[in-house]
């Protein structure tokens, strides 16, 4: 009896630890590139586009292990500037993720107008559309990808110490049938809050706040400052409060560190270490649960220091 479980249960569970892992790639791909907000604010609301007012580009390596080839990695870009006189801003986003067997990728533009209300505020209106294409895994285990449209809105509220964000990134409903997909696909609200303080004349603090609800989970809460010293070093860290789902009783909680160098004007160097994925809040993952991260920030013609 044993032997014939052996036999039987080994392939089966290795069966179903492949099918959550594809279900994982399927649902994980946007919540890659919403994790990254502290580093592009623009990636979870589109009102944010054009608020530095340089045009700029980010890109970011994401990846579990550096020592391994053809180890599971993400990449993503995104870049955004101003035009008539600050009063418009555009952006363009893209995303190839391989965290899983599938290759997802996914590709956005968003447009926001700025309004200056008073001397010291101003407000953006914003909204933000494009294409995901995702490995829909239905119940049988079969897949297939499919080609999903996006559509985004969002406010931020700023001032030059202050600012205030809401966003719905995704307030598309999409039909899934019998997909399994159809559980997990999420449309988060964000409602995002911080600032930046001079502590002294080296060095400067930008702590935020993050609130995140989602269907079908419970609310989640990012707390974390950075600080600059002379403009030049950035370090700080970010930790990351529930988000799980009613049914999951593990602790989902994570922190994210963060350490970036200003290299000249017009290029920034970062390093982000996370001690849990964000695929693995809502699913099985295997492997080691933290993720490395790379950044590459141009600047073409800076006015002065970016904070955000």
């Amino acid at each position: 009896m044993n032997r014939h479980f052996q036999c039987v249960g080994l392939p089966v569970f290795a069966l179903t630890l492949l099918f959550l892992s594809q279900i994982q790639s399927a649902f994980a791909q946007r919540e890659v590139l919403y994790e990254q907000y502290l580093q592009n604010p623009m990636a979870i609301n589109p009102a944010f586009t054009g608020v530095r007012g340089d045009f700029n580009m980010t890109a970011m390596f994401r990846r579990k292990w550096f020592n391994i080839q053809n180890s599971p990695s993400s990449q993503t870009f995104a870049a955004d500037g101003t035009f008539g006189n600050g009063k418009f801003g555009a952006g363009f986003q893209a995303l190839n993720d391989q965290t899983s067997y599938f290759t997802t990728t996914g590709i956005s533009g968003s447009f926001a107008y700025h309004l200056g209300i008073s001397d010291q505020w101003k407000f953006s209106v914003g909204a933000q559309g494009g294409i995901n294409v995702l490995p829909v895994v239905d119940r049988t285990g079969s897949s297939t990808n499919r080609a999903l449209g996006s559509f985004g809105i969002g406010g931020w509220l700023r001032s030059d110490q202050l600012y205030f964000g809401i966003s719905k990134p995704e307030v598309l409903t999409h039909d899934f049938g019998n997909q399994i997909i159809g559980g997990f696909y999420r449309r988060p609200l964000y409602v995002m809050a911080g600032g930046s303080y001079d502590l002294s004349e080296d060095v400067m603090m930008l702590p935020h706040v993050l609130v995140v609800q989602e269907k079908d989970h419970k609310l989640r809460v990012d707390l974390g400052s950075r600080f600059w010293f002379n403009e030049k070093v950035g370090i700080g860290a970010s930790y990351r409060m529930g988000g799980r789902m009613p049914a999951v009783s593990s602790k989902v909680d994570f922190l994210q560190l963060s350490a970036e160098v200003q290299v000249g004007n017009n290029v920034r160097l970062g390093y982000f270490y996370s001690t849990r994925q964000v695929e693995q809040i809502y699913t099985y993952s295997s492997g080691p649960k933290g993720i490395h991260e790379l950044m590459l920030k141009f600047i073409p013609n800076p006015a002065g220091f970016q904070k955000y």
